[in-house]
């Protein structure tokens, strides 16, 4: 609480009560800028470690999963993994902008109930939400790392961080919020693709382990709303039964069983027939498959532009319709997954390829050839010492720094100069050549990040001179 802008509210507490007392600080992290607070508040503490030297950080009961999204598709998948992972119980859903928390709640409300807690909401209307929570009035709480800390929820089966956090210690405390008192609980990192190498540190820091997951698939959404469906029938009181058996007794002579399967449809929010989703963005009415080729029938090197050309040769349209090209990352497999829209991949699959060609429709993704830039914000935030925060307000006019600060809008790249430009390095069929985004994601031009920043100096040579420090158009010698 502590750590969330209460500091003087605490203080203000401890000035109140009696010099003769017994004051105790409970944290799941111990950091030091924790030990510098017991050492302000506490006379001659003694510490109690009920984590020790090993290297696991987060109680044995919490199941870790991991899944790549982008910014477009995490919105739609993240109504399908609270359905699919948290089975009708309790979720935390951890973003790191007030804004994002309400934006996301918002969004969620269209099929599941849901509220947001950040720190614009005054201190009357975060009881009054929590306290639903509490009771189940609703099942999904959006909110910023202010519920990370201090709060008593118990019962809660799944956390979801949105955004990576800033720190491992963040993590901890978010992910503790589930697998309490020796219950067993869910955390799911969603994470974009430019934030691998971040999710890799991460479990080295915390000591877990992740296990990276695909997106549900349409079968596994459709199987748990029917699920949380039957379970809802049968909190129905039977004296409000008795009221609708005669419609229900006229519907199965009429239908059969076809009756029940549709309330069954309609209560699960599928009027309509589901289309197919794509494993990779998460987006309907798009289809996943995987290109595989015989080694013998390799000729060059296999890559994301061969695997354009030989789509090129086979159906154009495919070729055309194309989403981002994904190379496998097993060296033994020459593979590559990617996306196309459901008539036409049907088309594809149905077509006779060149010998040594395979492809076919996945239902899970296979391990991905790492796409993200060679390094990323991690540790510019966890490795300081956080003990002089400042004030709440000075916290909030900071920004976001470390493992999920967002320089700008988008989480697949980052802004300078005014200009965007991606940071991921696979080719896709919206790539141009000459255009700046393409030289810099694939870094085929030599030039240091910083290349189109004018506020930088000139670290070249005059060509006129030869001497360093200065352009052509600057030199004295013109």
């Amino acid at each position: 609480m502590l750590a969330v802008g209460f500091e003087e509210d605490v203080e203000v507490i401890l000035e109140k009560l009696p010099s003769k007392r017994q004051s105790m600080l409970f944290s799941a992290t111990m950091p030091a800028w924790v030990k510098k607070l017991a050492r302000k508040y506490l006379d001659n503490p003694l510490t109690i470690d009920l984590v020790g030297d090993q290297d696991e950080k987060l109680a044995e009961g919490i199941k870790l999963y991991a899944i790549s999204s982008t910014a477009t598709s995490k919105r739609t998948m993240l109504s399908d993994l609270i359905t699919v992972y948290a089975k009708g119980g309790k979720t935390i859903v951890f973003t790191q902008t007030k804004r994002d928390a309400d934006e996301v709640s918002m969004a969620l409300t269209n099929s599941i109930a849901a509220e947001a807690l950040h720190g614009d909401i005054s201190q009357h209307q975060r009881e009054r939400t929590l306290n639903g929570f509490r009771q189940g009035k609703f099942t999904v709480l959006v909110a910023t790392d202010v519920a990370a800390r201090g709060l008593d929820i118990p019962n809660v089966d799944l956390i979801i961080h949105y955004e990576l956090p800033n720190d491992p210690e963040t993590f901890v405390h978010r992910s503790g919020r589930t697998g309490r008192a020796g219950k067993e609980g869910t955390a799911i990192l969603m994470f974009t693709g430019s934030q691998r190498r971040t999710v890799k540190s991460l479990e080295r820091d915390v000591g877990c382990h992740f296990e990276f997951i695909s997106p549900p698939q349409i079968q596994e959404v459709l199987e748990s709303s029917s699920e949380q469906v039957v379970a809802t029938l049968q909190g129905v009181h039977p004296e409000s039964v008795q009221f609708f058996l005669p419609t229900a007794h006229k519907l199965i002579e009429e239908q059969g069983t076809d009756a029940l399967a549709a309330a069954l449809a309609y209560l699960s929010g599928f009027s309509q027939p589901p289309s197919s989703r794509s494993l990779v963005s998460h987006e309907q009415g798009w289809v996943t498959l995987q290109l595989t080729r015989e080694q013998g029938f390799s000729r060059g090197v296999f890559s994301a532009r061969s695997v354009m050309g030989f789509l090129s040769d086979v159906y154009p349209a495919a070729a055309d319709e194309i989403g981002k090209i994904h190379l496998i990352a097993d060296e033994r497999v020459h593979g590559a997954v990617f996306d196309l829209p459901e008539e036409i991949a049907k088309s594809l699959l149905s077509m006779q390829l060149p010998p040594g060609n395979t492809i076919f429709k996945i239902t899970k993704l296979p391990a991905l050839q790492d796409d993200s830039p060679p390094s990323d914000n991690y540790g510019r935030f966890s490795g300081r010492d956080r003990g002089n925060r400042g004030s709440s307000r000075e916290r909030g006019n900071r920004g976001l720094r470390g493992w999920g600060g967002r320089g700008s809008d988008s989480d697949d790249g980052f802004r300078r100069g005014g200009r965007s430009y991606r940071t991921d390095n696979t080719w896709s069929k919206s790539s141009k050549v000459g255009s700046d985004d393409w030289l810099i994601g694939n870094r085929r031009s030599g030039r240091p990040s910083s290349f189109g920043s004018r506020d930088r100096g000139f670290g070249g040579a005059c060509f006129n001179c030869g001497k360093s420090g200065h352009r052509a158009s600057e030199c004295l010698n013109n």
